[in-house]
């Protein structure tokens, strides 16, 4: 029997090798046919590539994945381009840490690209660790873990960001100018979309203020939450004179403004850097104060804020608030709408934009700067 079985075997192989003789280029076969016997036999690719007829990117999922499985540089990185389009990044790094080392340098730039563009700083980090990357990538996870870096001239990625040292101040031809401050790579690409909104779509009208270039101050900026507040301080700020407020990004905490600085988180949006924005001229919150800051801004009389004023007698056309609902007097607004001051939701509203302007050209901006206002 084990004999017959053996005869049978050798009869087998001599087929086998018939038959792959007689045909070595498998040009006969559809793409399909020679797709479905890779699949069935992966080490088949290795007769039928020189006349493969599918390039990777036209495969299905199921032959991409055999062929990538036996190494192929090009496959691989059709393989990963894919799961990178995915956002599935445990697999991803996984794959790219065993087969970076068969890729070009054309292909790991595009995948390097594609890493930066999902975010997945962490995958970059752990590539980072085996392999050398470029001074672009160094650089750009040196700001991405908050570390001081001494030029981002060999980074295009960088482009939209400068450091202190290299402070380019731009226009003047504003009212007033923002230096816009992060301390790592996420806090910065929010001040560059805060940025962009804000150019698209200038608050109360363009020339009035202009916004920096965001800039990357690494470890000169401490920040932390006091009584739910993002709070930073911000080492040589000194550096900063030459504009007229800062803009800082902190990790977390709510928003807010105190005197010439206003701090905001990733979490803040355009409507929100408008609001703390309006502060700077003067402009009071229009829902319920904190009870400590109430006892003293509702205890007289008398009005307050652009938007606020205090006292048991409306002036005319105002009508009730609520910022002083925790305070000894009630409060007043000067518009029955709601208004971006109470919900960070609504947009600016013409009768608050046309106050915010004949606050700007008063210069009453200058002495009245809110304390510590917050989302």
């Amino acid at each position: 029997m084990k004999n017959k079985t053996l005869v049978n075997f050798l009869l087998s192989t001599i087929l086998l090798g018939l038959l792959v003789s007689s045909s070595p280029n498998f040009a006969h076969l559809s793409p399909e046919q020679q797709s479905g016997l890779i699949v069935a036999n992966p080490t088949r690719y290795f007769q039928i590539a020189p006349k493969f007829k599918l390039a990777p990117e036209h495969a299905t999922d199921k032959l991409l994945n055999t062929i990538a499985r036996l190494q192929q540089p090009n496959w691989e990185f059709e393989r990963l381009k894919r799961i990178l389009d995915a956002s599935q990044m445990i697999k991803a790094e996984l794959f790219l840490l065993d087969a970076w080392g068969r890729f070009s340098q054309t292909q790991r730039q595009a995948l390097l690209h594609d890493i930066v563009k999902q975010g997945a700083f962490d995958t970059l980090q752990a590539l980072s660790t085996r392999y050398t990357l470029s001074e672009e990538f160094t650089t750009l996870l040196q700001v991405w873990r908050g570390k001081p870096v001494s030029s981002f001239s060999q980074s295009a990625l960088l482009a939209p960001f400068q450091l202190s040292s290299q402070m380019q101040w731009g226009s003047q031809s504003c009212q007033f100018t923002l230096a816009l401050i992060a301390s790592d790579l996420k806090g910065l690409h929010h001040l560059q979309v805060l940025k962009r909104a804000f150019e698209l779509r200038p608050e109360p009208k363009r020339g009035v203020y202009c916004l920096s270039r965001p800039i990357y101050v690494a470890e000169k900026l401490n920040c932390e939450k006091y009584r739910g507040f993002a709070t930073c301080k911000l080492q040589n700020s000194d550096t900063f004179a030459h504009y007229d407020h800062l803009v800082l990004m902190a990790r977390d905490g709510l928003a807010n403004v105190r005197h010439h600085t206003m701090t905001l988180t990733p979490d803040s949006t355009y409507n929100t850097f408008i609001h703390e924005l309006m502060h700077f001229s003067g402009f009071e919150d229009e829902y319920p104060v904190a009870t400590e800051k109430a006892k003293w801004l509702c205890a007289n009389s008398g009005h307050k804020a652009p938007n606020l004023y205090v006292g048991e007698q409306a002036p005319n056309n105002w009508v009730p608030s609520r910022t002083c609902e925790h305070g000894k007097l009630p409060s007043y607004k000067p518009s029955k709408v709601h208004s971006l001051l109470e919900y960070q939701s609504i947009k600016l509203n013409e009768t608050y934009r046309k106050k915010w302007l004949l606050v700007l050209n008063s210069q009453r901006s200058i002495d009245n700067l809110a304390v510590n206002s917050a989302e």
